[in-house]
């Protein structure tokens, strides 16, 4: 089965009045490469936007592995909340997975939804994710 394009790019950024720091382009930026690389089946082009330094990070490797080894992915990312600095700030995500598995004929079409923290830092110029929670969303 092959997923439309704009299922597959579905990435949307909605910041609330209530938001005391809105995030930078640069760090929108991060999420809308991480949910593309999803749609693309390109788990280490989602890698790369996390600092390898992340706890657990080999524990993230092989649930993304897994999960794009297995599945079609579909992902939207919404921004419910931002604080922080101009180098450390602090996301909850409103994060929505849309998973077909590959080897399945028929197979019924798997919807996750979550809440998704996460701490990105600037890494010279570049945002990198340094903390997400909770990993088990990517789970395979």
């Amino acid at each position: 089965m092959q997923w439309t394009a704009s299922l597959v790019a579905a990435v949307v950024f909605l910041m609330p009045a209530s938001v005391r720091a809105e995030p930078s382009a640069g760090v929108l930026q991060l999420f809308v490469n991480a949910a593309e690389a999803l749609a693309n089946g390109d788990a280490s082009a989602f890698l790369e936007q996390f600092d390898k330094s992340l706890p657990n990070y080999a524990a993230l490797r092989e649930r993304i592995e897994g999960l794009l080894g297995a599945h079609e992915v579909g992902s939207s990312v919404e921004v419910i909340s931002s604080e922080g600095s101009e180098s450390k700030q602090t996301l909850e995500l409103d994060w929505l997975l849309i998973l077909n598995h590959k080897n399945a004929i028929n197979a019924q079409k798997e919807t996750r939804r979550r809440v998704v923290k996460c701490t990105v830092q600037r890494r010279g110029r570049q945002w990198k994710i340094t903390a997400i929670a909770p990993l088990d969303f990517f789970a395979y």
